[in-house]
């Protein structure tokens, strides 16, 4: 969704309704704030990603094929930032669920998040890439103090070009990448921007994803707290497991809310 912001800069995959029980790949990304063109950085991220697991017939996402997905993102901003070239930087988040035969790969660079939860509890979601986060985890900042931090925006890592005199450059940074292999029937994974968590934390989360609605009331109660309060755009995807057989993984048809530009 748009949220307050005059353009919506996230992206997700599969694009709205294409999704469905048979979908095993989840992309979804956030243009950079402060860099240009943040709708098409993220929507060539999402495209790069899944053009590459398709290209490469659906491998598991390790740390190779995932940097070989980003750096195919990165060709693609190259290109767009040379046929456009007032740009000066490029970036979005990235957040990626992917299922397999050996369960599932969470993936994820800056802020947006991949939660994975069982029976109302969060089991694992992934921490955002914030500059003040690193500084709470080497005892620079509290907690409390990096909640109002002017730097509390400020992500540490993203998938992000920029030009200078010398060229085109790319980030370094290296996306965080988890294998989980115990997957059970009814799990949820939950990946949203960071505009879905303006209103919502980990306890009302959880605790609406355990009620008994069906899952598109479930994502309407999240979204719900969203709605004409967050100032950023806010996208999510809901997928819910229903069977795990071995290497067989059946899903409900997952639930995706976007804005209509996205």
């Amino acid at each position: 969704m748009i949220g307050g912001r005059p353009t919506n800069q996230d992206a997700l995959w599969p694009p709205v309704g294409q999704a469905n029980s048979a979908t095993r790949l989840f992309v979804l990304c956030d243009g950079m704030g402060g860099a240009d063109r943040g709708e098409v950085a993220s929507r060539l991220l999402t495209e790069a990603v899944a053009h590459y697991v398709a290209a490469w017939n659906n491998p598991v996402l390790d740390s190779v094929h995932l940097q070989s997905a980003i750096d195919m993102a990165y060709e693609a901003y190259a290109f767009f930032m040379n046929q456009h070239p007032t740009i000066n930087r490029m970036g979005a988040t990235l957040a990626i669920l992917q299922l397999h035969e050996r369960g599932a790969s969470l993936a994820h660079m800056g802020d947006s998040r991949v939660y994975w939860l069982r029976n109302g509890q969060v089991l694992f979601r992934t921490m955002d890439h914030k500059r003040v986060n690193e500084l709470v985890e080497t005892g620079v900042l509290t907690a409390q103090q990096a909640r109002n931090h002017p730097w509390r925006n400020r992500l540490s890592r993203a998938v992000l070009m920029h030009r200078d005199p010398a060229g085109l450059h790319r980030s370094a940074a290296q996306p965080d990448l988890l294998l989980i292999d115990d997957l059970q029937p009814g799990d949820y994974f939950f990946l949203c921007t960071d505009g879905v968590l303006e209103h919502l934390d980990d306890e009302t989360i959880a605790a609406i994803l355990a009620t008994d609605d069906t899952d598109p009331v479930k994502l309407d109660t999240l979204l719900a707290a969203c709605n004409q309060r967050t100032q950023d755009n806010y996208s999510a995807y809901l997928v819910r497991l229903e069977t795990v057989e071995s290497d067989v993984v059946s899903l409900t048809k997952p639930t995706p809310v976007a804005n209509e530009k996205a």
